[in-house]
């Protein structure tokens, strides 16, 4: 049996938001690994998290819903999310699935 790995962790804290760094492979069975510590921190009040994924290795359709829902809760609670980063095997199924048009990919 294998296992998958995937990293989640605070890289940077500030009076307005966070940065997030997520890196292995994100998929349905790690996105449920990372969904209750992602909860947490985007209920943590903050006005913006800004989430690191140039440390993915992979990421597959659980994670890329995983993604959406986060957003979605971020949305909810004026929270502004971006995904910085986005190495090109994350970001072209984005693309190919729309995804990329409701979520806010930025390149540093």
């Amino acid at each position: 049996m294998t296992t998958a790995l995937i990293d989640l962790k605070t890289t940077a804290r500030n009076a307005g938001g966070l940065r997030i760094a997520l890196a292995g492979e994100l998929d349905f069975h790690t996105a449920a690994l990372v969904e209750p510590g992602l909860a947490d921190l985007v209920g943590s009040g903050h006005r913006s998290l800004d989430l690191d994924l140039s440390g993915l290795t992979f990421c597959d359709s659980g994670g890329i819903d995983l993604l959406l829902r986060v957003d979605h809760s971020c949305r909810a609670l004026g929270t502004r999310l971006h995904l910085r980063d986005v190495p090109p095997l994350v970001a072209k199924p984005m693309r190919i699935l729309g995804v990329d048009r409701v979520l806010r990919l930025v390149a540093t």
